[in-house]
């Protein structure tokens, strides 16, 4: 997956001169800040807007038609959604989700594919989830098709299995997911019921109450709870929740001092090894306290393996193995629903979340 790689913006070529003299160059605009794509940036208010304009020295540039772009920072969905409705934005990168039907219908939104993985986490160092019949229990006791259908309301495919669809397998047109499957059934209550009185706690007697946490946000609390209750409900269980400002949610990920956390991931390239080798162990995002040394051989293989039918196969019995011993606890495939005026186009955003304005044009 080199090629895929050189698409990151950490492989983007900088200038020299620039970068040599001043490693603090992209912090800010300065009379040194130097940009080689199609736009240029020309004003930069921390925390409120960022302006380009056409870069007159692109390569490429007689086939740029758009002349300015202004980026407002707007924090609140609804606030931007006024602006928009009001013409004060032509588009927005997220969409209150109680409007989002509403707006896709009208045609002023659209629902992107996006490659991410919205799914919680258990602490497994830590009693009752260092056991995989608890951990599986709860995955299970869940309705990952009501929690789309009714609260996420973006067309979010269910999860039940870590790798999203839209990533490549060996063949091509062939897709991952598809080829992998699902690992467990949504919703399966009475396997779940009976995995947790294995574990001895039937019926969710003895079991502690636990915190589930989650960075602030109306749309994780909406679903958080919904969860809450499925548990409660399904299981007999209790668990609080739990909503961190940023830095503390980070501080407290990174420690491993949680019993559950929402978590996700975003593909970083074209490969189901950008979402595996995530779990390796020491790995810098397995915030688990999992490890599992056949998983990490078969990671490792994959890195070296050159032939792609058996370098495919061995991310898949990896992926087998971490949904296996399920450390996470996978719940929707992300989309990308955006606010977009019926006047910009030629507006592209790739799965990766890069948005590309080169050819985009107001008509």
């Amino acid at each position: 997956y080199f090629l895929a790689l050189t698409a990151l913006p950490e492989m983007m070529p900088v200038c020299k001169a620039v970068v040599s003299t001043n490693d603090k160059w992209a912090a800010d605009l300065t009379n040194n800040y130097v940009t080689d794509g199609p736009f240029k940036l020309t004003q930069w208010s921390h925390n409120d807007k960022m302006v380009f304009v056409k870069n007159p020295t692109y390569w490429d540039k007689n086939t740029v038609k758009l002349t300015k772009i202004t980026y407002l920072m707007v924090e609140d969905e609804s606030t931007a959604l006024s602006m928009y409705q009001s013409g004060q934005l032509d588009a927005a990168v997220s969409v209150p989700i109680s409007e989002l039907p509403k707006l896709v219908a009208s045609g002023d939104a659209q629902i992107l594919p996006e490659l991410a993985s919205y799914y919680y986490q258990f602490n497994v160092t830590k009693k009752p989830f260092n056991d995989v019949r608890v951990r599986k229990a709860l995955t299970l006791a869940i309705n990952r098709t009501a929690i789309t259908a009714s609260l996420t309301k973006g067309e979010q495919p269910p999860a039940m299995a870590l790798v999203p669809y839209g990533m490549p397998d060996v063949l091509p047109g062939s897709d991952f997911r598809k080829v992998g499957g699902s690992y467990f059934k949504d919703n399966d209550i009475a396997t779940a019921k009976a995995l947790l009185a294995q574990a001895g706690y039937p019926n969710g007697k003895g079991f502690p109450t636990f915190t589930l946490g989650f960075i602030t946000s109306d749309a994780r609390r909406t679903i958080a709870e919904a969860i809450q209750q499925m548990w409660k409900k399904n299981l007999g269980i209790i668990c609080t929740l739990k909503n961190e400002e940023r830095g503390v949610y980070l501080n407290d990920w990174a420690s491993i001092n949680y019993d559950v956390m929402w978590t996700g991931n975003n593909a970083d390239y074209m490969d189901p090894n950008t979402f595996l080798e995530v779990f390796v162990t020491g790995g810098g995002q397995n915030n688990t306290g999992w490890s599992n040394k056949s998983y990490d051989a078969l990671i490792a293989k994959a890195k070296v393996t050159t032939d792609p039918k058996a370098r495919m196969a061995t991310l898949h019995a990896a992926e087998k193995i971490i949904m296996t011993d399920m450390p996470i606890l996978p719940i929707y495939f992300y989309t990308n629903p955006v606010l977009l005026s019926k006047h910009i186009k030629n507006f592209y955003e790739s799965p990766l979340g890069t948005i590309d304005w080169k050819n985009a044009y107001m008509g």
